[in-house]
């Protein structure tokens, strides 16, 4: 039997707990009038966000804790994104609509959270898990829906099929290496999936705030503990609040200028499927209603191209073989030689400006990343030839060449042998003003004419039977 002693004390431990959740309670009922009343809808919002995205993303960071090093802290990364939009939702349906400069406080611990995601990426080129870097750096705009109007899942959807090119190399490189690499690309792929599901369900033509809520400058502070979560560490420069502040007097362009904001990395990004900030366009509201795409290097916003090409022009020219990966990058007008010495070596060449480089022998593949005006000859490749994120790029084969793969590429002339022109594939994604050129077929042996056709870049789509057909639309002239 419990003594006197005992039961005293129990009464005190119940008596506490009972003073404490009266003590929650109030600061809970203090918390909504701080911050208004929320719809039923919008309560639901949050909560199915917790239900369903929390879960995928803490499931991918376990995935990417397997890999470990830089992997796993990029995930982490993007589970602190996931925590911030989290609170972020939650805040919406309590709220009133904010100003520009009320937006982009409260879009801060996202944009770091995105901004730190890419420069790991960036931070890690020669990592052997760059393929995996570069996908999760490709996919962390997706969360940047939130202020994107009218259309936002299908622009969860292009971040999804972006991320899919990188994470397809990690399934290929790893196959019979590393199991868990499957695993990780699953728990990738899953979270965007349901993001976009999810936006669907709720946000199908943009973020909605409460029109009864409250005011969002008595919230700013109250809405990371009203969410259940702590706040990221908020990482914005006051130049970069400045520029908020005045993008809040532009019309009717200000969110697309805040969410070119919030997709900028803080050094030159790159990657297949990875195109330059001021050249996103299909990704950049502000730059879609513009009409005008800037041509400058690096990953920066398109307000200030000038400082964005300040840190490019510092790094210096490197060109240097690491275990079989030949890394050419940051050069200029210079003439290049690489020598292979064995079939299975590669080559990156990029960032590089008006370079021209020659690679002798046989070689596994080339990839040619964000360079502009650059000139790339070669004898023979056993896969494929990459040219992603380009600008005015000429490409030519000495011998023959299986694939050649073009992705967001502005101006590119492939040259082919006889004895690759009819055994090259080209594929193109989202590029412009491609040209073939190679051997014309002739009676007479001496003719060694050249023909220069251009790749189609307007399909068209018609249903038939329940199917879509779609055909080359050629233009006769």
């Amino acid at each position: 039997m419990a003594s006197t002693g005992d039961l005293q004390s129990l009464l005190r431990r119940i008596e506490k707990a009972t003073a404490r959740l009266e003590e929650l309670s109030a600061q809970r009922a203090e918390q909504q009038g701080a911050g208004g009343s929320g719809s039923g809808a919008d309560d639901k919002a949050a909560r199915e966000y917790e239900a369903t995205v929390v879960p995928l993303v803490a499931k991918f960071v376990d995935c990417s804790s397997k890999i470990g090093g830089v992997v796993g802290e990029q995930a982490r990364a993007v589970q602190a994104l996931v925590a911030a939009q989290h609170a972020f939702v939650a805040l919406a349906g309590r709220t009133k609509s904010p100003s520009a400069a009320q937006l982009a406080r409260l879009l801060e611990p996202q944009q770091a959270e995105i901004q730190r995601a890419i420069e790991l990426k960036d931070a890690n080129r020669p990592s052997e898990h760059f393929d995996n870097l570069s996908a999760v750096a490709e996919c962390v705009p997706a969360f940047g829906w939130v202020v994107v109007e009218q259309t936002p899942v299908p622009y969860v959807s292009d971040a999804r099929e972006s991320a899919e090119f990188y994470t397809n190399r990690v399934l290929k490189k790893w196959r019979e290496k590393d199991p868990s690499q499957a695993e990780w690309v699953k728990a990738l792929l899953s979270l965007l999936r349901e993001l976009a599901a999810y936006v669907k369900q709720f946000y199908t033509t943009g973020l909605t705030w409460n029109p009864n809520g409250g005011d969002p400058e008595a919230a700013l502070s109250a809405a990371p503990a009203a969410a259940g979560v702590p706040p990221p560490p908020p990482l914005p420069t006051t130049e970069q609040l400045e520029a908020h502040g005045q993008a809040g007097n532009e019309a009717p362009d200000t969110r697309g200028a805040l969410f070119a904001e919030l997709n900028k990395g803080s050094g030159v990004t790159s990657g297949l499927r990875k195109v330059e900030k001021d050249q996103m366009t299909h990704k950049n509201p502000a730059l879609r209603a513009s009409g005008t795409v800037k041509g400058c290097a690096g990953d920066a916003a398109a307000k200030a191209p000038a400082s964005a090409a300040a840190p490019a022009a510092d790094r210096p020219p490197r060109m240097e073989l690491v275990n079989d990966k030949w890394i050419v990058e940051n050069y200029g007008t210079e003439h290049l030689t690489i020598e292979v010495t064995q079939t299975k070596e590669t080559v990156y060449m990029y960032n590089c400006r008006g370079t021209t480089l020659d690679i002798k022998n046989k070689l596994n593949s080339i990839a040619i990343d964000n360079c502009h005006k650059c000139g790339v000859v070669f004898d023979t490749l056993v896969a494929q030839c990459e040219i992603v994120n380009c600008k005015s790029v000429q490409v030519q084969t000495r011998e023959t060449v299986p694939s050649i793969l073009i992705d967001r590429t502005d101006g590119a002339h492939i040259f082919l042998t006889e004895e690759a022109r009819d055994v090259t594939q080209i594929t193109t994604a989202k590029a412009s003003e491609v040209n073939v050129s190679f051997p014309f077929t002739s009676s007479r042996p001496d003719d060694d004419n050249f023909v220069e056709q251009p790749i189609p870049e307007q399909l068209q789509t018609v249903v038939k039977g329940g199917k879509l057909v779609t055909t080359v639309l050629e233009h006769a002239g």
